[in-house]
């Protein structure tokens, strides 16, 4: 069984809970996740049910995660970020004494998109107080031990008031070899690059969820959008020597896209590209019945004998170097809830 660093090392961080990897990955992700508004934020790193996670994976126990992709990812030359190697290293214990060196935020839903996928209507969050002081409370309790955070999973980071006045008034200072992910639509990042201009050696990655690659499939998929906004924020982040990362969600609407997005995203100079099925969001449009009328991973879904005979007939391209597709083959499916 392949260790887990990630209940010693990260921290994600929602709106009145945390957690310390994505919670779909846990078999049931209240029993792991810490409920509330803390102004102590070290209560939260050894909360009681985040000593019981790190006893269990020091006694190499997952039961806890039986919904993570990490058996998947073992093989693939792209390390997931948390596994560690060697596993198990002196300072992880139950209680820790060292902060989390990695961050990851989605505690904002704001966004200048409204993709069916992962909301049932536009989001403008009027919290952007209470998310400013979340965020720098975070960031300044741990800031010792920070070596990476992303901004953000749930919303656009250049969207959000709040998180455009964190990035642009960031005191880089405070940190120590600080990398800072930029997750985002990408839209806006050439419209607020350089106002970023003090984080610019800081910014190593910029994680770009785009999901097609044609004109029509991008613009039903990705709502609110402009196929040639998209194509010129492409442009502009490949030119930046940045770890370029490509995001596609897979579903019924956009398979017939992934050689295309693929080809692209190497155009583009993207040095990965993860290809990932659709999950049954809390917050998806249409709720359960969308999913299931959407979702791949449904073996008596009407398309998905279409679906892997893409696949096999574009192995290729999913077999590139900077391609991760383990999700998306048929051995992956079994994680998707159905």
């Amino acid at each position: 069984m392949k260790f887990c660093g990630n209940p010693f090392n990260t921290l994600h961080v929602h709106p009145a809970s945390y957690i310390t990897c994505c919670p779909s990955w846990f078999t049931s992700p209240l029993e792991v996740m810490v409920e509330g508004r803390y102004e102590n934020l070290w209560k939260v790193w050894n909360h009681e049910k985040f000593q019981k996670l790190r006893e269990s994976w020091l006694n190499q126990d997952n039961s806890l995660c039986k919904n993570c992709v990490l058996p998947l990812l073992e093989n693939n030359a792209t390390p997931i970020a948390g596994t560690v190697d060697p596993p198990i290293k002196s300072y992880m214990t139950p209680v820790m004494t060292r902060g989390p060196s990695v961050i990851v935020f989605s505690n904002d839903m704001t966004c200048n998109l409204h993709c069916w996928s992962c909301r049932s209507k536009p989001i403008i969050e009027k919290r952007q107080d209470e998310i400013f002081r979340q965020t720098k409370n975070v960031l300044d309790t741990f800031h010792d031990s920070i070596k990476f955070i992303s901004a953000i999973g749930s919303g656009d980071p250049l969207a959000s008031p709040a998180w455009l006045k964190i990035l642009q008034t960031f005191d880089i200072e405070k940190y120590d070899n600080l990398d800072i992910e930029l997750f985002t639509n990408g839209l806006l990042i050439p419209k607020y690059w350089d106002s970023l201009s003090h984080l610019h050696d800081n910014i190593t990655r910029i994680k770009m969820s785009i999901d097609a690659a044609s004109k029509d499939i991008y613009e039903k998929t990705r709502l609110g959008g402009k196929f040639e906004d998209m194509d010129r924020a492409m442009k502009f982040i490949s030119k930046l020597g940045k770890d370029f990362i490509v995001n596609m969600v897979v579903e019924s609407d956009n398979f017939t896209d992934i050689p295309l997005f693929i080809e692209r995203a190497i155009e583009h100079n993207s040095t990965r590209v993860n290809l990932t099925m659709l999950r049954n969001w809390p917050d998806i449009r249409g709720g359960a019945a969308t999913f299931k009328e959407k979702s791949l991973a449904n073996p008596n879904h009407p398309k998905y004998e279409e679906f892997l005979k893409l696949l096999q007939d574009n192995e290729d391209l999913l077999s590139h170097s900077v391609v991760d597709a383990s999700r998306i083959r048929p051995e992956g499916h079994s994680i998707i809830r159905q």
